[in-house]
């Protein structure tokens, strides 16, 4: 079992080294042409959270269903991290702070952000994404805005380090083969969400 106060020690004392990066994350790619790794000039900014919370000890990390109804968002429906683009006048750590509290109704009182991860480039979404990683302070009680998310799942860790599985994922009316993901719940993570996960996997 992962201890939530044990973790928090370890990953603080991982920080201090040099992150894992696209060694890391690359476990998870759906097998992208490594040239949509480069960011391009006028991509997007966005930041997320990964947030840690405890339950009887056992650490849990806080996803979000995105809203299936939001028709301007091209990973509607899918497993991520809370947060969002990062706008005018934002550092990265302001916008992800606005963002976890419009999503899920937690603010910065509740939670110790105590680093960052790899920075992502989603290129089917033209982002560059800052994920940060934060432990919650005491019990949560999500408050989720109905039109960006479905449904908060804290899923615990453990269950994440067993590994990963492979299978065919349609999206956007195509099929690709053999993704990489692991089983949320009745949920699938996968893509640039589960790509930053292993990142944080690998530091535990």
């Amino acid at each position: 079992m992962v201890e939530f106060e044990w973790l928090k020690d370890h990953l603080i004392k991982s920080f201090q080294n040099e992150l894992p990066g696209w060694e890391a994350q690359k476990q998870l790619s759906p097998g992208y042409n490594p040239s949509y790794r480069i960011a391009k000039p006028d991509a997007k900014k966005a930041s997320v959270m990964a947030l840690i919370t405890n339950f009887n000890n056992r650490a849990h990390l806080c996803f979000i269903k995105r809203a299936s109804h939001y028709v301007a968002d091209k990973h509607k429906g899918q497993i991520s991290f809370p947060g969002g683009q990062i706008e005018q006048g934002e550092n990265k750590k302001e916008a992800v702070l606005r963002e976890v509290e419009e999503e899920i109704g937690i603010n910065s009182k509740q939670f110790e952000i105590i680093g960052e991860l790899s920075p992502l480039y989603i290129f089917v979404s033209n982002f560059l994404v800052f994920p940060f990683v934060a432990f919650a302070k005491s019990d949560l009680k999500f408050v989720k805005d109905p039109t960006e998310v479905d449904e908060v799942i804290q899923w615990p860790i453990d269950n994440l380090l067993k590994g990963f599985q492979k299978k065919d994922i349609e999206s956007r009316g195509s099929i690709i083969k053999n993704v990489p993901y692991y089983p949320i719940e009745n949920e699938i993570l996968w893509g640039a969400t589960s790509m930053m996960t292993a990142e944080l996997l690998r530091l535990i």
